[in-house]
């Protein structure tokens, strides 16, 4: 019974873990914007996430996820980023983005590594194309 508890204790300590540092990766110390996307009920969805600039154009990465689905049928999407708020048209742009992947581990470095290790292949997800409506 002894070993048991111990061998449960591991594995608990092990996932703790494994969440805590995926976490980290993400969270600390990289930008991490708010995305809202609107429901189908009309309430908001609210999604913590990367992002990348290309010049005027920012981008995001999602995969097959509620605030996926939502932007796509209603692409007008809000933004908190860096302490302001603003609203942007959102396009999924599915097909092969070299250039975003290499603006994401620019930007995020390891973190876009362990991301890409363990989560969706690239192929998996779709890059979104924002474009700011207000000036």
């Amino acid at each position: 019974m002894r070993r048991i508890a111990i061998v449960l204790a591991a594995v608990f300590g092990l996932c703790a873990a494994y969440v805590a540092a995926h976490w980290a990766l993400i969270e600390v110390g990289r930008e991490v914007i708010v995305l809202r996307t609107e429901n189908p009920d009309g309430g908001w969805l609210e999604t913590r996430l990367w992002i990348v600039d290309d010049g005027a154009i920012s981008w995001l990465h999602g995969g097959n996820s509620a605030w996926m689905h939502n932007l796509r049928a209603r692409p007008i999407v809000e933004i908190e980023r860096a302490g302001e708020t603003h609203r942007y048209r959102a396009d999924a742009v599915p097909g092969p983005h070299p250039k975003l992947h290499e603006l994401l581990r620019a930007k995020y470095g390891l973190a876009d590594r362990w991301v890409r290790f363990i989560g969706p292949d690239k192929e998996s997800t779709t890059p979104v194309r924002l474009e700011r409506l207000e000036p």
